[in-house]
């Protein structure tokens, strides 16, 4: 069992020491919940399937265009129709 401590700062943010991300593996945009206990306030990992649905999507197209112009052609005819 790892013990650490961490300081709140004045955005109510805090890091958690690295020696704890790599044993569960949170990387940066891990989604945790936070809940209350008897003990304190507890933190967990969100599992996949409970990230919102729109970073699913995007996640799930990561690497599909790779080999082909097809996203390049996509964000240059989107740029075309923003400057209409």
């Amino acid at each position: 069992m790892i013990m650490a401590t961490t300081t709140v700062s004045s955005k109510g943010q805090i890091v958690i020491p690295r020696a704890l991300r790599e044993k569960y593996r949170l990387t940066s945009g891990t989604r945790l919940a936070i809940a209350e206990s008897d003990e304190g306030l507890v933190l967990a990992p969100l599992k996949q399937a409970q990230s919102s649905h729109r970073q699913a999507g995007w996640r799930a197209l990561r690497g599909s265009a790779r080999g082909t112009n097809a996203l390049k052609q996509h964000l240059a005819e989107h740029r075309r129709e923003a400057k209409r």
